[in-house]
């Protein structure tokens, strides 16, 4: 660690002598009468230090692994094995349960503090910090395809502590930071909720159709193509300023140097598990073969059929299972509910006002981000607290 003057009180430790405890996870074994215990996996994690439960798993453990490896509250979860292109290996969250029985699988690593010598979220925060720098990228190695993180140097890292005091200090602020964060995130959300009740406010859900507007086919108001091949080492993941979108079958993709379609247009996700996403391209973009070009060939508005193409539910006329998939023959005999044009210009200016709303709230919320990566920094140097 680059040498810096810290306030009075203020010492820096290796950060393998502050646990009391580290052992990695356990997969255990298929759990076919659902009856096992909770397996927290790195599928589990975000990427600001919480835990998402959504999706976990049950998986028959045990029952001595479970008296060793059942987590605590306040234990650190380190990802030891997984990510990606995008982002190193060594992301880290916080485990804040106090009810049921969880351990994690073996991608991860848990580290208890020993609380006589640091703050268990101090440390957890000062390690969300040294992911969000890159520097875990540094201590990672790759094999066949997955990153491992090189768990000797990486418990070798030189951590900041301050007095425990302050490091209480600075955990309470940081919590502050990120309900404020967190608050901003939810009023967007909102704004997204909103459209879609005035959606159906206005028009009803499209798949049964209760306001009785006329029926017809997709494919007699759309003309739908599959977008063209491209290389994937042909896509940017960043936009330099003179790149062109890239939509697949999930979204946005990355950036591209030639565009194929022009105009403000709907895009049909048609293959894997979440085929029928859709997504709003505007301006020059790139439709890869795995979305759908959605133009209408009548008079309608694209914002209003973006809009009414999302509540179809266009996943559930997906075919396959290993890989799910929408043919455009498929798609074109979607019945949809043509509702009159001027209501739906009339619910485009709506959406248009929302997402200026939303649009700068998202900017804000930028800011918001970059204000509270600072902060961390600061408190780390001494600067919050002395």
């Amino acid at each position: 660690m680059k040498e810096m003057k810290l306030p009075e009180g203020w010492k820096v430790e290796k950060l393998d002598t502050l646990f009391l405890d580290k052992f990695t996870g356990d997969w255990g074994s298929s759990d076919e009468e659902n009856k096992g215990i909770f397996v927290i996996r790195t599928t589990n994690f975000t990427n600001n230090g919480k835990l998402n439960l959504d999706g976990v798993v049950t998986r028959c453990i045990d029952n001595k692994v479970i008296k060793r490896k059942k987590l605590q509250f306040g234990d650190i979860i380190l990802e030891k094995s997984g990510g990606s292109d995008n982002q190193p290996v060594g992301r880290v969250i916080y485990f804040d349960k106090t009810d049921g029985i969880y351990i994690c699988n073996n991608f991860t690593h848990v580290l208890r503090v020993n609380k006589k010598k640091a703050v268990p979220k101090y440390v957890m925060y000062f390690l969300l910090d040294v992911h969000k720098k890159g520097i875990t990228k540094y201590f990672q190695n790759k094999t066949t395809g997955i990153r491992n993180l090189q768990m000797k140097r990486y418990l070798g890292l030189d951590i900041v502590l301050p007095p425990q005091e302050i490091q209480k200090k600075i955990v309470k602020a940081l919590e502050k930071a990120e309900e404020i964060l967190k608050k901003r995130k939810e009023v967007i959300n909102l704004l997204d909720e909103l459209v879609k009740s005035r959606f159906i406010e206005v028009f009803g859900d499209p798949v049964t159709n209760p306001k009785d507007w006329e029926v017809k086919l997709l494919g007699e108001v759309c003309d739908m193509k599959a977008g063209k091949n491209i290389k994937a080492c042909d896509i940017s993941e960043i936009n330099t300023g003179t790149l062109y979108p890239c939509y697949g079958g999930n979204g946005l993709r990355g950036y591209v140097e030639k565009y194929s379609h022009e105009g403000n247009i709907p895009l049909i996700g048609r293959q894997g598990a979440l085929c029928g996403n859709v997504n709003y391209a505007r301006g020059r973009f790139y439709a890869t073969e795995h979305a759908v070009v959605t133009q209408p060939k009548v008079k309608i508005n694209n914002y209003w059929l973006y809009y009414i193409l999302n509540e179809l539910d266009l996943n559930r006329f997906s075919i396959g299972a290993a890989q799910p998939g929408l043919t455009i023959g498929k798609l074109n005999r979607v019945k949809i509910p043509i509702a009159p044009l001027d209501m739906q210009n009339q619910f485009a200016d709506f959406v248009k006002q929302v997402d200026k709303l939303k649009f700068e709230m998202q900017k804000s919320l930028k800011k918001m981000e970059n204000n509270f990566n600072s902060l961390i920094q600061r408190a780390f140097k001494g600067e919050l607290f002395k």
